[in-house]
């Protein structure tokens, strides 16, 4: 096994870069993504970033970029690009399966490649690989805190105790929200040192690793050292977290089966079918497998019930919590991928343990790879329609209040329109809409310096005539100085372009 491991790994990098990398600017930017790149907008051009305890997360994910805007060449937000945001959640997504082999010496080298594997061809795990939010970086330094603390336990290392530290950091910098992560990971450490009956911690490293984690966390959060409210106000934020999290001042609110639905089979509006079945199907075998202390002589009973329970935890914690969205999921689904691994290689050694006979005990282990490559590769094919055919289709279950692919229409008609004005990209464009309509505009927009934004018609001053007017469908424009367009911002949505007539006779002029 150890001779095909590093042929196999590389083969499964090379599917999950395959469903990662390819058309990443197809995809309208969500409102989130978006929102999320105009503040690091603001970190490339004016150097600072102050953290904003009311929404945005952490600041991990805007300082990450600024290494890819500096290699690419990227001075201003004008010339930024999807690629300069999407690469980075890519990145982390290709981490995420090159971190797995941490755990090499407590789950074995079946269970980390099928880990790899079940990682790479996750419809979830791929789609937010390519989606600018802080998920997939979450779940990336959650694993290498799992990773490098399991290796520190077993050596007594205090540098892996320290990398544990930095990774523990690295998540509460990346989404406050991490809490979650560290409660199902302090209650399964207790639930299992009570099964193993452990008494005794390593707690000089347990403590380096929490010095190292307040640190990390500190110098993100104070914008190193320049703002030095940041970390106070990361705390405060869990008052308005909590709020939401039961469901008040908020519109996420799901059922508590939401998530188990989206593991299963999740069908909308006569849509496909979507599930995660083969990482949650399989990760239900290796509970079983745990419990009954059926897993491989190379696995870590230890080990192995940390994952199970911390997976269990969080599923629940997640799923009692009232606020729900599709990404949420991230986090536990891994742990579901990690014990599906465990089944796996739980299979493998239970099929063909007892066998004496080398060449019999081959020919069980091949048909037992035979009956996985059928789910295998449907999920893989699945994982290609959620990323690519259905990427914006309000029946993905990971398509969440997503922009509409025809709002690039409306972006199309702007830059025609810039085409032909005399005033070219200075035009005077005035988007009035509130802020939940009104995204992702500023960023397909940002190449139009004379741009502005208002909530309400009464705010704009009335000095200057646009050539272009953005509002809802509902606001009426004089119809002799603006001809009307109509596009798709959400489902649920829609933009009024109201065109200045000059500019539309213009405009016509070049289609004749």
């Amino acid at each position: 096994m150890n001779k095909w491991m590093p042929i196999a790994f590389l083969l499964i990098l090379f599917a999950g870069l395959m469903l990662r990398v390819p058309k990443l600017a197809d995809r309208p930017l969500h409102h989130d993504e978006a929102n999320q790149a105009y503040r690091f907008g603001i970190l490339l051009e004016e150097g600072t970033y102050n953290y904003d305890a009311d929404d945005h997360h952490g600041p991990t994910l805007y300082y990450l970029t600024l290494p890819i805007a500096k290699l690419t060449g990227v001075k201003t937000f004008a010339e930024t690009s999807e690629f300069t945001y999407r690469i980075i959640p890519v990145i982390f997504g290709m981490l995420l399966m090159l971190l797995i082999p941490l755990l090499r010496s407590g789950i074995g080298c079946i269970a980390v490649l099928i880990t790899a594997l079940l990682t790479a061809i996750s419809p979830a795990m791929a789609y937010y690989s390519r989606f600018y939010i802080q998920e997939i970086l979450l779940v990336a330094f959650t694993l290498l805190a799992i990773g490098s603390g399991w290796l520190s336990v077993q050596s007594g290392s205090r540098r892996w105790a320290m990398l544990c530290g930095v990774a523990l950091g690295l998540m509460f910098a990346t989404k406050e929200t991490a809490v979650i992560s560290y409660a199902a990971m302090i209650g399964s450490i207790i639930i299992c040192a009570f099964l193993a009956h452990i008494r005794h911690f390593p707690l000089k490293n347990i403590g380096l690793a929490l010095l190292f984690a307040g640190v990390i966390a500190f110098v993100l959060f104070s914008s190193f050292f320049t703002n030095m409210d940041g970390p106070l106000e990361s705390i405060l934020a869990f008052k308005g977290y909590v709020s939401r999290g039961s469901g008040i001042e908020t519109d996420h609110v799901q059922p508590w089966n939401y998530f188990l639905r989206i593991l299963t089979v999740y069908r909308f509006d006569g849509g496909p079918r979507w599930s995660e079945g083969l990482a949650f199907g399989l990760g239900l075998v290796g509970c079983g497998a745990i419990v009954l202390k059926k897993i491989p002589g190379n696995c870590d009973l230890g080990l192995a019930r940390f994952l199970m329970f911390y997976t269990l935890l969080l599923m629940t914690a997640y799923s009692v919590l009232s606020y729900k969205t599709p990404w949420c999921i991230l986090s536990f689904l891994h742990g579901w991928i990690l014990l599906a691994a465990i089944g796996v290689a739980s299979l493998f050694a239970g099929c063909s343990g007892n066998i004496t006979n080398r060449k019999t005990a081959l020919i069980v282990r091949m048909a037992l790879v035979a009956a996985l490559a059928i789910p295998v590769f449907t999920t893989y094919r699945l994982a290609q329609r959620t990323v690519f055919r259905y990427a914006a289709d309000y029946r993905n279950p990971y398509v969440y209040a997503h922009t509409s692919p025809d709002f690039k229409n409306l972006v199309k008609r702007i830059h025609e329109l810039e085409a032909v004005s005399p005033d070219g990209n200075k035009m005077y464009i005035q988007v009035i809409a509130k802020p939940d309509s009104t995204w992702p505009l500023p960023f397909y927009l940002r190449k139009f310096p004379n741009i502005g934004y208002w909530t309400y018609a009464r705010e704009v001053p009335g000095r200057i005539k646009p050539s272009i007017i953005i509002t809802p469908a509902d606001f009426e424009a004089d119809p002799d100085a603006y001809l009307s367009e109509y596009y798709g911002l959400r489902p649920d949505t829609l933009l009024a372009v109201h065109i200045d007539r000059p500019l539309w006779d213009a405009f016509i002029e070049t289609r004749k």
